[in-house]
C-alpha cells in the first residue's frame, strides 16, 4: 500500500493524498501576452476525531486570457492537537485563505509543474497564494498506529470553505 507524502506544519501532521489531476491545454501562449493564474479551491471536512480530521479538497485553476486549466482533487488528513489542528483550519486575516490551503498547494504545485512542461503550457508560480513564512518539514514514512475515530456530526464541524484568489502575478517563464 502506497505512503503519502507527510509533513510536519506548526505541529501538525499533515498527508496529502491526490485523487485527481488533469491539465487541459485551451489556446496558445504568446509570451509577449501577460498572462494572470485565478485559483478556486474547495475544503469539506469529510471526518472529526479527537486529534484527526480529514478534509476533501478541490482546486482549478485558469489562466487569463484562456490558455490552461488545471484542477486536482484529493483528501487532507490533520493529526495532532486539537488546538493545532484548528490553527491550520482558521482563515489568513490577510489573505483569507484557510492556512491548510497553503500547504495543499505547495504540494499540488510539483505535479502541475510536470503537466505544464509535457503540455508545454505556463504553469502558475510556486507563490500564487502568497503563503506565510512558515516551516514545513518532509517526514520519513511513518506507519500511523493509532485507531482513527469517526466523527460524530457536532454543530462545531468545519463548514464548507470556497477561497476564489485572483494573482496579478505574471506567469513564469520557461
Amino acid at each position: 500500500m502506497p505512503v503519502n507524502p507527510q509533513y510536519s506544519v506548526s505541529g501538525v501532521t499533515v498527508s496529502i493524498n491526490l485523487n485527481s489531476l488533469q491539465a487541459e491545454r485551451i489556446g496558445e501562449y504568446l509570451s509577449k501576452e501577460e498572462l494572470f493564474f485565478d485559483i478556486n479551491a474547495k475544503l469539506e471536512e469529510q471526518k472529526k476525531g479527537t486529534n484527526e480530521v480529514t478534509l476533501a479538497f478541490s482546486l482549478a485553476i485558469s489562466t487569463k486570457p484562456n490558455v490552461v486549466k488545471y484542477n486536482t482533487s484529493g483528501l487532507v488528513i490533520l493529526t495532532g492537537k486539537q488546538d493545532d489542528i484548528k490553527k491550520k483550519l482558521e482563515v489568513n486575516p490577510k489573505t483569507k485563505i484557510p492556512q491548510i490551503l497553503f500547504t495543499i498547494y505547495q504540494h499540488v504545485f510539483n505535479s502541475i509543474y510536470i503537466l505544464s512542461s509535457n503540455l508545454n503550457t505556463p504553469y502558475p508560480p510556486p507563490d500564487l497564494l502568497h503563503p506565510m513564512a512558515e516551516k514545513i518539514q518532509i517526514l520519513s514514512n511513518i506507519t500511523p498506529t493509532s485507531e482513527k475515530t469517526e466523527a460524530v456530526p457536532a454543530a462545531s464541524q468545519t463548514p464548507t470553505t470556497t477561497a476564489s484568489v485572483a494573482s496579478s502575478q505574471p506567469a513564469e517563464k520557461k
